[in-house]
């Protein structure tokens, strides 16, 4: 069973993927339908590695949306066939680099 550091240290590696990613640029993304499934995928890692943390972990960090990441996960892994491109490049541009910096800040 992974512990707290192997989840944290998932949703970094993730994150950096995502980063490799992005900045390739908004052009690049909507014309690649293989980096768009990879960063799916990858939100669905973060978001299951941040749904397993501990309590002890998630209650120390509240300034971290822990729920909508979750939320985000779910979202992406039940509308699988209608995935909002201009949602999943925010979270992919945005939020997961927010969330990177405020993790490597622990």
């Amino acid at each position: 069973m992974r512990d707290d550091s192997e989840r944290l240290a998932d949703i970094l590696d993730a994150a950096e993927k995502i980063h490799r990613k992005v900045v390739e640029g908004r052009d690049a993304f909507d014309a690649d339908e293989y980096a768009q499934l990879a960063i799916v995928h990858l939100v669905q890692i973060i978001g299951e590695a941040a749904n397993r943390l501990s309590p002890e972990v998630t209650e120390a960090h509240p300034e971290i949306p822990w729920r909508q990441i979750v939320a985000t996960r779910n979202r992406v892994v039940h509308s699988y066939f209608d995935v909002d491109l201009e949602l999943l490049w925010t979270v992919a541009a945005v939020d997961i680099p927010r969330l990177a910096k405020q993790l490597r800040s622990f």
